[in-house]
């Protein structure tokens, strides 16, 4: 358990930057230093980071001592033992680290959707493609019958498959 330390007046880490938010330390505020390097977190960037420390190659973690269940704000809701992190619980609130739920819909998610939508259309796209060739291949040039000519259908896939092998014709 990692001890925080409230800035006050006189504190030396006042005006130093947090490491992860880099917003600058003003009395009130509730520090924990590293236990491996040193470096000056918020305690709710510290717990939004995975109560490790954000400096590059440290190692350095923990869980920062809170109050216990008896000695929480009025007001302030526990969970697990822990004051709950919604930005006023610890400190002014001055960080500009907020942590996002599990269970919340984020960028990277919605991303990864709409690839996976945009390779499934143009899957769709290219197996109409391949079978417009293959039944161009197999009606026009190697004079297989395998299907009824196309005639009452939609107008539009006609003339696509006219069209389809009008070009695959003259290109070869």
């Amino acid at each position: 358990m990692i001890p925080p330390i409230t800035i006050d007046k006189r504190s030396p880490f006042l005006g130093e930057a947090c490491a992860l938010c880099k917003e600058p330390f003003a009395p009130g505020d509730e520090i924990v230093v590293c236990p491996d390097d040193a470096t000056r977190h918020h305690t709710q960037c510290w717990r939004a980071n995975g109560n490790k420390c954000a400096a590059y190659g440290c190692t350095g973690h923990g869980e920062v001592d809170s109050p216990s269940l008896n000695e929480a704000v009025e007001g302030e809701v526990v969970t697990d033992g822990h004051p709950a992190d919604d930005g006023r619980s610890q400190g002014n609130g001055r960080s500009k680290v907020r942590t996002m739920p599990s269970s919340s819909f984020g960028c990277a998610q919605g991303c990864f959707l709409i690839s996976i939508g945009l390779a499934v259309l143009l899957f769709a796209i290219a197996c109409f493609g391949l079978w417009a060739m293959l039944d161009y291949i197999m009606i026009d040039v190697l004079g297989w019958s395998y299907r009824e000519p196309i005639s009452g259908v939609l107008p539009a896939i006609n003339a696509l498959i006219l069209v389809t092998s009008f070009k695959l014709h003259h290109n070869m």
